[in-house]
């Protein structure tokens, strides 16, 4: 029995040999387990545990209840399951209360995430990307801009984005819709300091840094600058409205210039008297990448005609061939470096 010398007080639990000695006393097991206890075994501390506990747990007797215990528990058992139904009762009721109020809350946590939550919608560079708002219209955004507005346009008081970039908007007439409010039938587009205010019409809107210019193809608008409230401007179709940063706005009517503006929505730049420093400006605008004139005097150079935007190198090759200039590229920046022997 020398493998019993490593055993712990929970091998000798575990052990069925054992457990058998100590429930039947009289049997051979137990006079050999007796034995090798005699021997002193290293571990005999932890058999004289494990001995103990089980003599314990065998050595305990059933009890049996008394006729007035069982009488009683009986009548215990009855009262309570009375109890219990008219508990139960009182349990539906109560948990109807909780179900209805629980579905009131979570009515009104969707009620007030569904109006009070933003869409936002941004493009890359050179990504042109359609977005249709709640209310049917139709917003193209060109590439690098973005648009902003509530999940619930459509039920608010008025219908307001806000834009950054350039944008072609086709508003929606709600006139019909007379479930909703009057000022709903209003919607506002905010681009810098400028707010376009218009019933149904459409119109296109760029943002360029500091200067915000809005083209009005079809319908009449109300511009507002949101920094001068009182100052409202009206334009009707054909007119440009540009405004520049603590300056005045310039409205002229220029049925051209209208027509162009719109252009970029199938990626084409229709250019009239456009100079070179404008056109690399809406390349970096449009496609995030710079393009260098190394002889400076260029910048002034104007263009006429109409240049592909579908890529970045159709405008690249576009202006070296109009510049004769070769080509360098240098990570995100194009060189564009004037022939040797081409007069300026």
């Amino acid at each position: 029995m020398d493998q019993y010398n490593v055993y712990t007080t929970q091998d000798f639990l575990t052990d069925l040999d054992f457990v058998k000695s100590v429930k039947y006393p009289d049997h051979a097991e137990a006079r050999r387990w007796a034995a090798w206890r005699a021997a002193q075994p290293p571990n005999a501390a932890a058999y004289d545990e494990a001995l103990f506990y089980l003599s314990g747990i065998l050595g305990l007797e059933r009890l049996v209840p008394t006729q007035l215990y069982a009488d009683q528990l009986y009548m215990d058992i009855e009262e309570g399951i009375e109890k219990n139904k008219r508990n139960k009762k009182r349990k539906v009721r109560r948990l109807l209360v909780y179900r209805i109020t629980a579905a009131a809350v979570l009515l009104c946590a969707g009620l007030f995430w569904y109006f009070t939550s933003l869409i936002t919608v941004a493009t890359g560079n050179g990504e042109i990307q359609m977005v249709q708002l709640p209310d049917s219209s139709v917003v193209q955004l060109n590439a690098n801009s973005s648009i902003v507005y509530r999940r619930a346009l459509m039920w608010l008081d008025k219908r307001e984005v806000h834009v950054t970039g350039e944008a072609l908007f086709d508003v929606k007439h709600l006139a019909m819709h007379t479930s909703l409010p009057s000022s709903a039938k209003t919607f506002i587009a905010y681009s810098g300091n400028i707010a376009v205010e218009v019933l149904g019409t459409k119109f296109n809107i760029k943002n360029r840094g500091q200067k915000t210019i809005v083209s009005l193809l079809e319908g009449k608008i109300a511009l507002r600058n949101v920094s001068h409230p009182g100052e409202v401007k009206i334009l009707e179709a054909g007119d440009v409205a540009t405004y520049a940063e603590h300056s005045v706005p310039e409205i002229e009517k220029n049925a051209a210039a209208v027509a162009q503006a719109s252009a970029w929505v199938e990626k084409n730049l229709v250019a009239t008297n456009l100079s070179v420093g404008e056109l690399i400006d809406e390349f970096r605008y449009i496609y995030g990448r710079e393009i260098v004139i190394t002889d400076t005097t260029l910048l002034k150079t104007r263009i006429d005609g109409r240049i592909s935007l579908h890529t970045a190198e159709n405008v690249i090759y576009s202006l070296a061939n109009i510049l004769q200039a070769n080509i360098r590229i240098d990570q995100d920046t194009v060189y564009l470096d004037p022939k040797k022997g081409i007069a300026k």
